[in-house]
């Protein structure tokens, strides 16, 4: 009975971890768009020197 019990909870882990990352995973930035920001924000802070 214990078996079970630990059984489900790590099911339970599993499927909760899953829901956290996929969606998490909406809200990445794609590689391209990342230099573009990054780019951008050294070049803003370049000017302000």
């Amino acid at each position: 009975m214990v078996t079970y019990a630990c059984l489900i909870l790590m099911f339970l882990f599993v499927v909760i971890k899953s829901f956290i990352y996929y969606s998490r995973r909406k809200q990445i930035i794609a590689p391209a768009e990342l230099d573009s920001k990054l780019l951008t924000l050294i070049n803003h802070e370049e000017r302000e020197l």
